[in-house]
């Protein structure tokens, strides 16, 4: 019987796997261009995400936050074009996506020993929102920011995956699994 915890953790994983395979198949010297001034490259869209993601965990957990100050200085919302382009990231795209893939494995964790109720408790990082609506904003930012990886990889001549996988979770494990032997023959590239 479907519930509520169980589609919102479904919706989540369908966003991530959706975010993950946005990146599948991506050029290592892609990863920082930019194609526009305006606009932000992939490795501060997805870092973006992760430190996000990171900073949920961190207050649903109370575990030590993944990411150091500067890494999630600068990929916070905010900061300026001007410091996202002086100096370069912080952190190499293969440890940011290493560290990214441990606080997801913590976060779905944390997920699966909640109670159903507790969903509908007080969100601590929103005055206002409870756990239920952090998860669906976080699925609806990982999903917009695919969509715009997608956007920047057909701008930049790479193409990757470009609709919407991995809602049922037998079709999301085999997607998954793709996607990790794809990063763990590429990682060193990164």
């Amino acid at each position: 019987m479907k519930t509520v915890k169980s589609t919102t953790t479904n919706l989540l994983a369908t966003s991530e796997c959706n975010l993950l395979m946005s990146l599948k198949g991506l050029r290592a010297d892609d990863v920082y261009k930019q194609v526009k001034p305006e606009l932000n490259h992939i490795g501060w869209i997805f870092g973006h995400c992760a430190v996000h993601l990171d900073w949920v965990t961190n207050l649903m957990t109370e575990k030590t936050r993944a990411f150091s100050e500067e890494v999630c200085h600068y990929y916070r919302y905010g900061t300026t074009k001007e410091e996202i382009l002086d100096g370069g990231p912080p952190i190499s795209f293969s440890d940011l996506m290493g560290s990214y893939l441990k606080v997801s494995k913590s976060f779905i964790n944390y997920l699966v020993e909640v109670k159903e109720d507790e969903l509908f408790s007080s969100f601590p990082g929103e005055p206002g929102e409870n756990l239920l609506e952090t998860i669906l904003r976080i699925s609806l930012h990982f999903m917009g920011h695919a969509g715009q990886i997608v956007l920047i990889r057909q701008a930049l001549g790479n193409p990757g995956p470009s609709f919407v996988s991995g809602a049922k979770a037998e079709s999301r494990e085999r997607i998954l699994d793709d996607w990790h032997d794809w990063w763990e023959s590429a990682r060193e590239d990164f």
